[in-house]
């Protein structure tokens, strides 16, 4: 279902590192045991904080190299971006991914990034804000997460951003698939059920969509949107399912900028 993408060995992980001198990689530890996930990081300006930082969580297929290109924008909005690749993807630790070791990445990751954070930047005038992002499959990683830390009483998320959000495992399938597919998916355990847990992420909220999005068709980001907490915002390209990035009118950088005007809001 999640159809991973390992990178084969050390040497070839060395390899696509030298492609990219502007990214780092490090590993962060899943507990209980000594699995690790890696972690890909593109600093606005190397050497230095960014006071806004995002949370990258991609999507099934493609490992966390290739979700690079869809980073230029924060980038040049001057937002620091980590992007780990779960357990089963990259140069991580080879497991057969289940959305239970997907939740569990992605929470320990975010742990490893806010005690670095504390310890590298002590008591700074404006404490380091950050966005959960996710696309595609990520998107309901993503809401899991940012819920998740909104209960556990986290204040240093200043947005969630969902691109190509889904409601569910489930809502797709029949998407593609009508009713087998929906009763595929009722016979496993892998759902994704976004929805169950949109109302209860902090905000403010942004949802990206491209109208010919054929794989989570963008009336499915309308329902997840329609269920989110206020405030929230809605923006479309006559696009597809992961490219807004290469959107030629500025209207998808100007997004990200907006973004962080937001997070560095009194």
């Amino acid at each position: 279902m999640y159809r991973p993408t390992p990178v084969q060995g050390a040497q070839a992980w060395e390899r696509l590192l030298a492609e990219r001198p502007d990214v780092t990689s490090f590993s962060v530890v899943v507990p209980p045991g000594h699995q690790q996930v890696a972690v890909l990081s593109v600093l606005a300006s190397p050497g230095e904080v960014s006071p806004v930082r995002v949370l990258y969580l991609h999507g099934t297929f493609r490992h966390a190299f290739r979700n690079l290109p869809k980073t230029a924008a924060m980038h040049r909005a001057g937002l620091d971006v980590f992007l780990p690749d779960y357990r089963g993807w990259g140069i991580s630790s080879v497991v057969l991914p289940s959305e239970a070791s997907i939740d569990e990445d992605a929470m320990a990751v975010w742990q490893a990034l806010r005690d670095e954070t504390s310890t590298s930047t002590g008591s700074p005038p404006r404490p380091v804000r950050w966005v959960i992002y996710g696309h595609s499959m990520g998107s309901a990683v993503a809401i899991k997460l940012a819920a998740k830390l909104k209960s556990q009483g986290e204040n240093v998320v200043c947005g969630v951003v969902l691109e190509s959000a889904l409601t569910s495992f489930s809502d797709v399938a029949y998407e593609a698939a009508g009713w087998p597919g929906r009763w595929l998916v009722a016979l496993g355990r892998e759902k994704m059920r976004a929805i169950d847990h949109i109302g209860d992420i902090p905000t403010p909220v942004w949802f990206l969509h491209g109208e010919f999005d054929k794989v989570i068709p963008m009336r499915l980001g309308r329902r997840l949107f329609n269920h989110a907490p206020e405030p929230k915002h809605w923006a479309e390209w006559p696009l597809e399912h992961s490219n807004l990035h290469t959107d030629p009118t500025g209207r998808y950088d100007q997004t990200w900028v907006d973004i962080k005007a937001a997070c560095l809001a009194p």
